[in-house]
């Protein structure tokens, strides 16, 4: 039997049954961007029982970062309650939680996370329509640098400017501790400006999420000879898209089988390790 190699999605989505399919009508409406399928739990389970064949070589989800942001401030309990259940009941899902900018309580919630089994804050800014590097935000960033906590930040759009990638720029300034997750690789729709104003470091690292139908393997190599192979994860973005069709993409970009072994799985199990969530 061929051998099959382990891939991690590093950026998933998932949304309570009851409004799933609301939800994925809210974020098709927002972006204007077919969406896969509903984010359900068991639809994103079902990923993991793909085995996906390209050209001999077999490969299989066996692990996936989920996460959901909490759009109004009261949705802040409940969804990390959500997102830590499905932790514990799945040990293939990794959980990172949400904060609301107006949870003035916010020192209190992060400082739970680790006892609820969430490793790391998901931000999007572009939902709750404020910019990433507004002062009033940097106590939260603060309080994650000094838990040792990472923030996946959501970044770029075509439309709005709350996430461009010159802010968190500024915030990787000022705080140059903080380990941060650049999702979309740095800046949807703003790649170019992503490579020119964000700065090498050992603790920015990106996903390549709702990237790889839209960009070639030329301008992902220039990244990650900029920043780092290791720096580098890969992510579906599910339920916006296919994660069958994203890896096959990303493979079809012709990289090395170790550039693939370690996009797919070796940086992301590192990058676990070290926030202590393996």
């Amino acid at each position: 039997m061929s051998e099959i190699f382990p891939v991690i999605d590093a950026h998933c989505h998932v949304f309570p049954d009851k409004i799933a399919d609301k939800s994925k009508d809210s974020v098709r409406d927002f972006y204007e961007l077919p969406m896969y399928t509903s984010g359900t739990a068991e639809h994103l389970r079902n990923e993991r029982n793909n085995i996906i064949d390209v050209d001999g070589r077999k490969f299989q989800i066996v692990k996936q970062l989920i996460c959901s942001p909490a759009v109004v401030p009261h949705q802040t309990e409940s969804i990390n309650h959500f997102i830590s259940g499905l932790v514990q009941e799945d040990s293939a899902f990794v959980g990172f939680g949400t904060l609301h900018p107006e949870n003035e309580n916010f020192a209190e919630i992060l400082g739970n996370f680790r006892n609820v089994h969430l490793y790391g804050l998901k931000v999007h800014s572009d939902f709750h329509q404020f910019n990433i590097d507004e002062p009033n935000m940097y106590p939260v960033y603060q309080e994650c640098r000094r838990l040792e906590m990472p923030i996946l930040y959501h970044m770029g759009d075509k439309k709005l400017d709350f996430s461009h990638p010159r802010r968190l720029a500024k915030v990787l300034q000022d705080i140059p501790d903080l380990i941060a997750v650049a999702a979309h690789m740095g800046g949807y729709s703003h790649w170019n400006e992503a490579l020119e104003v964000l700065q090498p470091s050992e603790r920015l690292y990106f996903d390549i999420s709702s990237t790889l139908q839209f960009i070639d393997g030329d301008l992902l190599k220039r990244f990650m000879n900029r920043f780092g192979t290791e720096h580098f994860f890969f992510g579906s973005d599910f339920p916006m898209w296919n994660p069958e069709t994203e890896l096959k993409t990303l493979i079809s970009f012709g990289f090395s089988e170790n550039e693939l072994h370690a996009l797919l799985y070796d940086n992301y199990t590192k990058f676990l390790h070290q926030i202590g969530a393996e």
